[in-house]
Formats: C-alpha cells, structure tokens, sequence
C-alpha cells in the first residue's frame, strides 16, 4: 500500500521508471523451460513458467503448465502452487484436474472449485491430500454423496475431515439419522464418528432430539451437543442452546454435567 502511495506521489516519468523497474526485478524470479525438465521432483514439459521465490532460482513457488500434462497417474492443468507445509505435512501442490479421474482410490472432481481456491491437493509422493468427490463414495461404511469434499487426509494420529455438499447428507449408522448438508464430519481411520460441525449451526435428529451441528462431540458412545429448540430433559422443558448428553445404546438423555 505505502509503495503503490510512492509511486502515485512521483512525476509520471519517474514513476513509470519504477514501475519497469518493478517488473524487471520481478521478471528474474521466473524460467520458462525451453525443453522437458524436472524440477522440485516434478516432470515439467518445455514452456512451463516457474515462478520462483529467489532470484537464485532455489525455492519453487509455483508453475504455470502450457497444457494439460500428466505427473505421477494425475492429469493436471492449469497453474500449480507449492506449500513448504500446509497442516501436518510438508511439501504440498495445489492444482487442477484437466477432467474427473480416479486418483489415489479417490473419484476426484476435475476443474476449479470447491470451498477455497486449493480444491486439489497431493503431497510429495503423490497422495491425494484434498478432492472433491466426482461420484458417490463409500468410506468406511460410510456413505459419500458427490460433492463432498476430503479436506484434510487422516491417518492413525488424525482423523479425516469430510465436507458434505450444500445440497445433500449423508446416513450416519451409528447415530441411526442422517447428517444434514453442508456440515463437516470427523471421521477416525477405522471409521468412527467423532464430531460433527457447522458455521450455519443445522439440526440433527438423534433419538428424537433436535441438536445443533455447530458444535457435535462424540465420546464413546455418548454424544453431547446443544439443543437446536426447546426440548424436555429429565421432565424439564429445557431451552435452545442447552447441552445435552444422550447415551446411545440406552437413548436417555440428560443436561450435560448432571446426572
């Protein structure tokens, strides 16, 4: 901002000047290659611009593909972006599929879009990090609509992030409702649901009990959240925004902390 103020204070040759010099510096970050190339571990046809972070060419910060090309099974297009860390783990590209492909055992959605510009993402060796699904899915039993998008890959130590589509749920076996569109699900690697969320706060039926999304915990097989509407607990007409626990097996319900 104080730079672009600078150069609005200067005469206009000086600061057209300064604007070529701008560019000129600018224009020493980037390498169009001029054959094939490999480059940050990536096969690169010719005409690919790399954009780099130094003038001594050491750091990749993206690359612009002069057409769709083929790295490791992924048909990418369009621009890459590469993280040094994004979350847990190091050394990502952002990126687009050319078309709808099934990638790392994923039926992942080619083109852009999705809930932020990084609708695509794989690591280093290749694994899918972020997709959305082109085509239902089924995870663990759990059944995917398409749309939804894998937002963060889980593992032993994390569980995945899962984001339904604004228009469709998703059945949730162990809560015997389904999920409401557009909430957020955390799933543990083998498959247990451990919390569900949503900035719009939906309501989910579970044992009859309207509960908020916003904030939907599972412990066990306890589930603990705050009422969506009044509700009676325990012969008590409880209010909205109340936290309840309801034991699964048993369906009884109490104000969360009592017993």
């Amino acid at each position: 901002m104080f730079g672009a103020a600078a150069l609005l204070a200067l005469p206009f040759p000086a600061a057209a000047v300064a604007i070529v010099i701008a560019q000129i510096k600018a224009a020493a970050n980037w390498r169009t290659l001029d054959r094939d190339e490999t480059v940050a571990g990536l096969p690169l046809p010719a005409g690919s611009r790399i954009c780099f972070g130094d003038k001594a060419h050491s750091s990749v910060v993206s690359i612009d593909l002069p057409h769709a090309i083929n790295i490791g099974g992924m048909r990418l297009v369009g621009k890459l972006t590469r993280y040094d860390k994004w979350g847990d783990i190091r050394e990502v590209w952002s990126g687009t599929l050319a078309e709808d492909q099934r990638v790392d055992g994923l039926p992942c959605r080619g083109g852009a879009g999705g809930p932020d510009k990084d609708s695509f993402v794989f690591d280093k060796d290749g694994i899918v990090q972020r997709c959305a699904l082109a085509a239902a899915y089924e995870f663990f039993g759990l059944k995917l609509p398409p749309g939804t998008t894998m937002m963060e890959r889980g593992n032993d130590n994390k569980p995945w992030t899962l984001m339904l589509p604004p228009d469709a749920g998703a059945y949730i076996a162990a809560l015997a409702t389904t999920a409401p569109p557009g909430v957020t699900l955390s799933v543990a690697f083998g498959g247990r649901l451990e919390g569900i969320s949503s900035g719009h706060g939906q309501t989910i039926i579970v044992r009859g009990v309207p509960l908020n999304s916003k904030n939907f915990r599972l412990h066990d097989e306890q589930v603990v959240s705050e009422l969506a509407g009044p509700f009676l607990v325990a012969g008590e007409m409880r209010p909205a925004g109340t936290e309840v626990r309801i034991d699964l097996p048993s369906g009884n319900v109490s104000v969360s902390g009592q017993s």
